[in-house]
């Protein structure tokens, strides 16, 4: 039965719609992440019905069915989804699911009641239809994005204090926005930032032959990679993908990159901001930050979401460090639910068919 495919860029317009249409903000449904992230996370899409479909085929917190995005019967979504599940033998588990979208999955499923199965000792038991565990590194952080451009209020001081750093650092520094002409600068500056967080790693930052190439390469080094693989794409396909992006100059001298999408109108998703050596110890993330957000306010953004810490303490404290509006949780979603056969269907289950006829037998 499954629809599912690789997400293509001709897709931008139909899924982003979906979207739209759902009202929802997390990053994991920018069409941008969506495309570039395809590869690491194998990623599938369907379109059906004025809805997006994904699915994971990560590993732990990134496997499984997203929740169906876009306007109509939600309810006709979720049997889309778990008649899917039924035809090709996928677990039904949902991925990356946030609070309003994992009641409605509580409420569909009804999972406040139980159902039974049966054991091998032939007496009835309960579980539990749905389980959800959240991750915290996976919660997004959303921030006003004119309190992000503006840095106003005391409990910004000292972020103020560290673009004031800067300004007595270097006397002249400026923002210019990425284009065809300077692209391959902010893939530069990547290069850069990679060899600084590299220490004694062999690995080469490469797209091609990616398997063999990141066959000696530790988990970090593979996400490293990935993302770089990532920029490199963006780049490449960077108005196609309704990219904005900048990279800061200070005296002339590229020092750092920063590049954004639209989720949905007027929230901007921020997907990769780099600042190199003494550049950022000096105060060029708080910079670059700052004048960047200022650029997307006067292009009419709301929101910003600054993306997940994935679970690095030091990278949490710094998005918080930022006050975010939300902190949007998401949960992964197991189920106990057998879509393959009944829980009495003793073919499916010939253990208890074995103690069936045990139970049965007659002593001698």
């Amino acid at each position: 039965m499954s629809g599912f495919r690789t997400p293509e860029l001709y897709d931008i317009n139909t899924i982003k719609k979906a979207i739209t249409d759902s009202g929802y903000i997390g990053s994991d449904a920018c069409f941008a992440n969506i495309y570039l992230l395809r590869k690491k996370y194998g990623t599938q899409v369907a379109l059906q019905d004025g809805f997006l479909f994904r699915y994971y085929n990560g590993q732990g917190s990134r496997r499984g069915y997203a929740f169906p995005l876009g306007e109509g019967d939600v309810g006709a979504a979720l049997k889309w989804i778990a008649d899917d599940a039924r035809a090709t033998g996928r677990p039904l588990e949902f991925c990356l699911v946030d609070e309003p979208r994992a009641q409605i999955l509580r409420e569909y499923f009804n999972t406040n009641r139980v159902f039974e199965t049966e054991g091998i000792s032939g007496k009835e038991r309960a579980e539990p239809v749905l389980h959800f565990e959240n991750n915290r590194g996976d919660s997004d952080y959303v921030y006003s994005a004119e309190a992000l451009a503006t840095l106003a209020g005391n409990q910004y001081r000292k972020k103020r204090n560290h673009v004031s750093r800067f300004n007595r650092s270097y006397g002249q520094f400026e923002l210019r926005e990425i284009t065809a002409e300077n692209a391959g600068v902010a893939l530069e500056i990547e290069k850069l930032w990679l060899k600084s967080v590299a220490g004694d790693s062999t690995c080469e930052p490469t797209c091609e032959c990616e398997e063999a190439a990141r066959a000696e390469c530790s988990e970090d080094e593979m996400s490293r990679m990935a993302e770089y693989c990532a920029i490199v794409e963006a780049l490449d396909n960077f108005d196609a993908l309704g990219m904005k992006g900048a990279v800061l100059y200070v005296e002339g001298k590229p020092v750092g990159m920063t590049m954004a999408s639209e989720i949905n109108p007027g929230v901007l998703d921020i997907h990769f901001e780099k600042v190199i050596g003494e550049y950022a110890d000096n105060g060029g993330y708080a910079v670059i930050n700052k004048m960047f957000a200022e650029r997307l306010v006067a292009d009419g953004a709301k929101f910003i979401n600054r993306e997940e810490d994935i679970g690095l303490e030091g990278l949490r404290k710094a998005k918080l460090s930022y006050y975010p509006l939300t902190i949007l949780d998401k949960t992964h979603v197991t189920s106990h639910l057998d879509l393959h056969c009944h829980p009495r269907d003793l073919t499916c289950h010939p253990e208890r068919s074995a103690q069936r006829e045990v139970e049965g037998s007659s002593p001698e």
